[in-house]
């Protein structure tokens, strides 16, 4: 070890580095242990954004091209996306140094979605339609409920029909269904697309007052950093006091939260981008109505589809240098300094740190994005039966 520290000087608490010199003159080699982020400390591990990235393409895709026959995966995605969002936001409390995990830069692509489908829809039938088809259904689902519970029945008095009515009555049945269906569709849009919004001001918002915080610091964490583990100095002759993870039976080091201070800052810039995406998506699937630009139809929602796939992308090539990085200031070479309580001389061992990699990556974003659920996720002590 090249760095030079004065015997006299305190390693962590009252315990100094003389207490280690006798072992500092021969240390031990320390098994290979992986570094990795406590939770909530990782970015969205590249598998995960790949997996996104393979629905949202194709949905994107089909959108662009036949928006009909992407209506329910385009809900579905967007419950994924909220209910997602809703949970880092609820794990994380949405603290800055937790912005990885609660970030909600991929929402755009949901919201984008649903402005598409509620424009196309009440084009389509007009606001007219939807709401007799919305109405019509109501009336006969309270009228069932009513029947089957309170013996109240109803009937609708129509004209008799004729001839040509009665030619007619099986296509527009299938074309009330059909008006009933999309309106149902636009109705849900119409909410999801309310509720990604308010999420993303939430986390512009949140990412403004965090970007705001001094001293950010997070946590990395390491099996090598237990058995009495206090302290580990770096190749850079920096020190770290190890403290207890979130994690069960692991050590942690605090080290400068560089990655999250860029990460707020590229939060605000991607959602105050989004959000002006979003309103000039709505501007173009309103003014644009069949227009097309070389054989393609403009009116769609092409800022918010491309800047979307485009964070996705983003996210996957971030993840796989981060998973295969040591953070900054830490180098693969550490000494580990371990002492017990009630023993006055001190050891060190000389041990070499790995990348996360794509489990430490996995373990360290799961984590903070169950962290809400509690023993339910972590689990409980039990008793064993005597």
């Amino acid at each position: 070890m090249s760095c030079s520290f004065d015997p006299n000087s305190y390693l962590v608490g009252n315990v100094t580095f003389g207490q280690f010199n006798e072992s500092m003159a021969d240390p031990v080699e320390c098994p290979e242990a992986y570094l990795r982020p406590d939770p909530g400390g990782a970015l969205i591990p590249w598998l995960y954004a790949l997996f996104l990235l393979l629905f949202h393409l194709p949905a994107c895709i089909i959108r662009a091209v036949r928006w009909e026959s992407a209506q329910y995966l385009a809900l579905g995605l967007a419950v994924l996306g909220i209910a997602l969002c809703i949970q880092t936001y609820y794990s994380t409390h949405m603290e800055a140094a937790e912005v990885l995990v609660w970030m909600p830069l991929t929402l755009s692509l949901d919201v984008g979605a649903m402005m598409q489908m509620v424009v196309l829809i009440i084009e389509a039938h007009g606001i007219s339609d939807l709401t007799k088809a919305l109405k019509g259904a109501c009336l006969r689902f309270w009228g069932g409920i009513a029947a089957t519970f309170f013996g109240i029945k109803y009937h609708l008095v129509q004209p008799p029909l004729g001839p040509a009515d009665q030619e007619k009555a099986p296509s527009e049945s299938r074309t009330k269904r059909d008006v009933l269906r999309h309106a149902v569709v636009a109705v849900f849009s119409f909410v999801f697309l309310i509720m990604l919004v308010i999420l993303q001001l939430y986390g512009l918002a949140a990412a403004a007052k965090g970007k705001k915080q001094h001293d950010l610091r997070v946590k990395w964490c390491s099996p090598a950093f237990r058995d009495f583990a206090l302290a580990i100095t770096t190749g850079g002759c920096d020190k770290y006091a190890i403290n207890e993870s979130r994690s069960n039976g692991i050590g942690c080091i605090k080290i400068l939260a560089q990655d999250q201070r860029l990460w707020l800052t590229g939060t605000i810039i991607g959602l105050s981008a989004g959000l002006v995406f979003q309103v000039l998506d709505m501007a173009l699937l309103r003014m644009s109505k069949g227009r097309k630009c070389r054989g393609v139809k403009m009116q769609r929602p092409w800022l918010t589809m491309f800047s979307g796939i485009l964070i996705l992308v983003i996210l996957i090539a971030f993840s796989v240098f981060n998973a295969n990085q040591l953070p900054g200031g830490i180098t693969d070479v550490v000494w580990i300094y371990r002492k017990e309580p009630d023993v006055t001389v001190g050891r060190v061992c000389k041990g070499t740190l790995k990348s996360p990699g794509l489990r430490g990556m996995i373990i360290g974003w799961t984590d903070g994005l169950f962290d809400g659920w509690g023993s339910v996720y972590h689990g409980t002590i039990t008793q064993a039966g005597g």
